[in-house]
């Protein structure tokens, strides 16, 4: 009697297992296609040489084998995700108990005891959408540990690897350890240090706080945790000497205060747009203009000045663009922390250029038959109640066009447009890229006509050719397959809109203020044309181009503003004019472009990026062995 009892509850509860793992089976997505990633449209931002400088949308990259990756790749996952990969069935037994234990002892969830098995079995069910990010159900669980259990039983401990690679989320909308190894390094997965595997593995405890991008000290702090997994399971001899050689390049990029690369990302993204003439549909990789080397020297130059003068002359942002001589942007700072705002100061912001804006009277009188040599008063002009003053300049009854320009003489700038009159400077300037110019309001002589930091830039550089400079950030956009969706036309020709005799002038004046006026801050060389600018103390600005005479290729253009973002009730310092800060920020960076050794910087690179077989130590009980089983 006892037996049949036994043998019925026995016949009823495998009745009652099949019939649920049935159910749960069939609720299970098609896994026909798992060694696949899945594509999502998305758009890589890339550098000319293909380095990923941003993304948008879910950014997936090539699938890679396991056996195509270094060994000390898949290693550092396992040390810190699954020690005994190898050894389980799906489920880490031992592990699962000892969570079990130290989570009842800490009355809390302190410890997982999920395999990396059942982590893809959980990711695959997540993009599968068969179950939500937050559902912690039993029937999720169930899922989870049937499609485990069938991972396992369908694919080689390698298989499983390489998906769980290929697919694991590593923050800023990035899947898969290749595009992660691009992403964060400019690199395929392939190439990937120790240090760096260490980064990959660490955030996959949580990818938003520790991927380098958004918090390069806690991805850092994370990845020491990882090597020291590593190193107490015999993978590596020394966590501590890997860390000292391999950390600084690892993170290189990662720590700059003001984030500046994503503005300009952020902007070629805006552009890519408009130019496939809407939403970006496919997956598309997005080639700039972007410099990355300009970019690091100018980071560095504005958050030097920030940091060290931006109490003293209390002012909070700054902006930046370097132009290439044919309008390619190659660097751009929209403003002091992207996190905080992603308002774009460089190309967003309409704010009044001050001085700056003279260039434009003074094109326009040179145009209408002015001489350098005429001279003109400089004694205070009033007109209708007007009375605008001459910044710390002395009257001397008359001075020369040149002199006006060099020093900034207000009265010399109106007296100059009341001759050549408002209808002709707003058409020189029209030619130059700057447009909706008062012709009825005189204060224009000043520079009361809003402009960007790029707008006004680019006119600047058209004095160095004498031809109009329409910037651009993007030379390429295709598909991930090579379909090419856009492609920017070379050696078009644009028609002078100055003529040889304004241009030389033209030049002479700009070279002037930096030789012997207001610009003198950034005078390295016999190379630098510029104009500072300052509007009160709400505004101050420096525009200059480099044009060496044996160098064509290595002209450039850049604008600097500093200020602060409610400039009506935040004012800076009454001597924060664009002849101190803006200048000062143009000279470091100009030093650092034209004097840096290129050749010392790689050699630092080399040297920091290598490490000694002996401090990488034996793969633990060799991974090319286990991955044949």
């Amino acid at each position: 009697m006892l037996f049949r009892y036994c043998v019925y509850c026995f016949m009823c509860g495998f009745v009652t297992l099949s019939v649920v793992l049935l159910y749960f089976s069939s609720t299970l997505p098609d896994l026909s296609n798992l060694k696949t990633a899945i594509r999502i449209p998305a758009v890589s931002i890339q550098t000319y040489d293909g380095k990923i400088i941003g993304s948008y949308g879910d950014l997936y990259e090539d699938v890679i084998p396991v056996e195509d990756l270094p060994e000390h790749v898949p290693l550092a996952f396992m040390a810190v995700e699954d020690k005994r990969f190898f050894q389980h069935f799906g489920i880490d037994v031992v592990g699962f108990f000892r969570a079990l234990y130290q989570n009842y002892v800490a009355h809390r969830v302190v410890q997982g005891g999920s395999t990396i098995t059942q982590q893809l079995a959980k990711n695959i069910l997540i993009a599968e959408g068969t179950v939500t990010h937050y559902d912690r159900s039993i029937t999720r669980k169930i899922k989870e540990l049937l499609l485990a259990f069938w991972l396992e039983h369908k694919f080689t401990k390698s298989e499983i690897l390489m998906m769980y690679l290929n697919r694991a989320y590593f923050g800023a909308g990035t899947y898969g350890i290749d595009a992660a190894a691009r992403k964060y390094f400019s690199k395929s997965a392939k190439n990937l240090s120790i240090f760096e595997a260490a980064i990959l593995a660490g955030a996959l405890k949580a990818p938003s706080k520790y991927n380098p991008s958004n918090h390069p000290n806690y991805a850092h702090d994370r990845a020491v945790v990882v090597l020291q997994a590593m190193e107490a399971q015999g993978m590596i001899k020394s966590a501590k000497a890997i860390e000292e050689k391999q950390a600084k390049v690892a993170l290189a990029g990662h720590e700059s205060k003001v984030q500046s690369r994503k503005y300009f990302c952020d902007f070629a993204y805006d552009q890519a747009k408009k130019l496939l003439g809407g939403e970006v549909e496919d997956d598309i990789v997005v080639v700039t203009t972007f410099d990355e080397k300009k970019q690091a020297l100018a980071e560095a130059a504005v958050s030097h000045y920030i940091e060290t003068e931006g109490e003293n002359y209390k002012f909070s942002q700054a902006a930046f663009i370097c132009i290439a001589r044919d309008g390619a942007i190659q660097a751009m700072i929209g403003g002091n922390g992207y996190l905080a705002t992603q308002f774009n100061r460089a190309v967003m912001a309409n704010r009044l250029p001050g001085s700056a804006f003279k260039l434009f009277i003074y094109g326009a009188a040179l145009e209408y038959g002015y001489q350098l040599t005429d001279m003109i008063s400089d004694s205070p002009v009033k007109i209708a109640g007007w009375e605008p003053k001459n910044y710390k300049w002395r009257t001397r009854g008359e001075i020369s066009v040149l002199d006006g320009f060099t020093f900034s003489v207000n009265a010399v700038s109106i007296r100059l447009a009341q001759a050549v009159g408002l209808h002709n400077i707003a058409k020189f300037a029209s030619k130059l890229g700057i447009f909706d110019v008062s012709t009825t309001d005189m204060s224009v002589a000043l520079g009361t006509t809003p402009v960007t930091l790029k707008d006004l830039t680019a006119a600047y550089a058209s004095f160095m050719d004498g031809m109009p400079i329409w910037p651009y950030c993007i030379t390429e956009i295709r598909t991930k397959s090579g379909t090419v969706l856009f492609h920017k036309s070379e050696g078009v020709t644009t028609v002078r809109v100055i003529d040889d005799e304004v241009l030389t002038d033209g030049r002479k004046l700009l070279r002037n203020v930096i030789q012997n006026g207001t610009g003198r801050a950034a005078n390295v060389n016999d190379f630098i044309y510029g104009k500072t600018g300052t509007n009160g103390d709400s505004d101050a600005w420096f525009f200059f181009f480099y044009d060496p005479p044996n160098a064509r290729d290595l002209g450039f253009a850049c604008g600097v503003w500093i200020g602060n973002d409610n400039n009506l009730t935040v004012r800076m310092a009454s001597n924060s004019t664009g002849g101190r800060i803006p200048a000062r920020i143009a000279k470091e960076f100009i030093q650092g472009v034209i004097m840096k050794s290129d050749s010392k910087e790689s050699a630092q690179v080399v040297e920091t990026s290598t490490v000694a077989e002996e401090e990488q130590g034996p793969p633990m009980k060799g991974l090319g062995a286990l991955l044949a089983q």
